[in-house]
């Protein structure tokens, strides 16, 4: 996602470096992206990283989210401009905590500028325009793999807690905790995805979007349409405890079974051959509009990306819209504070940019007959 990030900020003519963990990594992105600006850094290591971010006007962050809190504090202290492509609701809130900090140093931060979180909260916003009150917002994300076998579009990490973290829901005005996977739901996106059974995962935009849409907003939804074959890849896993945190002694090396699991998963997915993820979101807002009740819904489809040799549209939407926010953050555009990205840009300038890189919002609005 960092590379396609670093991809569509050079194909929109912004000078950039790549900052990883591997020098010989960031030094190969770089070059390919006409940039001459790589460096080695740990993000563990704040301090020295916010040296390196004072000579930058805006980081896009697209390390694992575990990272963010490190990454906000080295632009703060730097007085750079910030965005991360989402920290799973509760690194969200972390991080929403910084708000006064960034406002008394002048910093812009987005939390959660990505494909989900991110393009998802936008469309939201963009169903709820014209709405008078919002009764609720449900977003729906599902993918159609054209792999065999099990292929993790995003960091192994990441996926293991969509699927085993208990998800965070706004419903009838409150947050509730659920367990992972349930909330069972059939929904047909648009071909060529198609349809899948969608399921409550954890993520960030109930985290915002209940504030950002009003005060009267009862339900708040997150589901995530699920990997029949990652289901049965991690559940044998569950049930044998290779998730636990707690650490075993191996050879006088001390390691958990999930770091385990998840170095075994980057390896192997760094080296798998990915035939082509398609990915649909669909938003549906239900609200009053010009005093009717009114239910909008917002679907996009996005497909491989050929010309960039992209098989992963998960990859390509989160990287591109992390370069948007990005890019909108170096101009300063955005004000000070901790900031969703729903309430940073507005929904028409926002699919201008979309539609530039030929990926489209389609908005249907039905109404209420008494």
């Amino acid at each position: 996602m960092g590379s396609i990030v670093a991809k569509d900020l050079s194909s929109s003519n912004v000078e950039l470096g790549v900052g990883d963990i591997d020098g010989k990594r960031a030094e190969a992105v770089a070059k390919q992206n006409g940039s001459g600006d790589a460096f080695v850094v740990d993000l563990t290591n704040v301090e020295k990283l916010s040296e390196i971010l004072k000579d930058y006007d805006a980081v896009v962050n697209a390390s694992w989210y575990e990272y963010n809190l490190h990454v906000m504090r080295a632009c703060l202290n730097a007085r750079c401009a910030y965005n991360d492509l989402g920290g799973l609701f509760h690194m969200t809130l972390q991080q929403l905590k910084l708000n006064e900090e960034a406002k008394r140093k002048g910093v812009s931060a987005i939390v959660g500028g990505g494909e989900s979180p991110g393009i998802t909260n936008v469309m939201c916003y963009f169903g709820a325009e014209g709405m008078s009150a919002v009764d609720s917002a449900k977003i729906l994300v599902a993918a159609r793999d054209a792999s065999a076998g099990v292929t993790f579009p995003f960091s192994p990490s990441t996926v293991i807690d969509e699927y085993t973290k208990n998800p965070v829901e706004f419903l009838d005005r409150e947050y509730v905790e659920l367990p992972p996977l349930s909330g069972d739901e059939p929904v047909t996106f648009p071909d060529p995805v198609g349809q899948n059974v969608c399921h409550y995962s954890i993520h960030s935009e109930p985290a915002t979007l209940p504030q950002s849409l009003g005060r009267g907003i009862r339900n708040v939804e997150f589901k995530l349409g699920i990997s029949e074959k990652m289901v049965r890849l991690l559940s044998p896993l569950i049930d044998l405890g290779m998730l636990s945190d707690n650490p075993v002694t191996i050879n006088g090396a001390s390691i958990s079974p999930r770091q385990f699991l998840i170095s075994f998963f980057n390896a192997r997915a760094a080296n798998d051959d990915d035939d082509g993820r398609t990915v649909a979101l669909r938003t549906i807002v239900k609200g009053v509009l010009s005093g009717v009740e009114s239910v909008t819904t917002c679907d996009l489809v996005a497909e491989p990306n050929d010309s960039w040799g992209v098989p992963n549209a998960t990859a390509y939407l989160t990287g591109v819209a992390g370069s948007i926010f990005g890019q909108i953050l170096a101009e300063g555009k955005v004000q000070n504070g901790v900031l969703a990205p729903e309430i940073v840009v507005s929904p028409e300038e926002f699919q201008k940019e979309l539609e530039k890189r030929k990926i489209k919002i389609e908005k249907t609005v039905s109404r209420k007959i008494h």
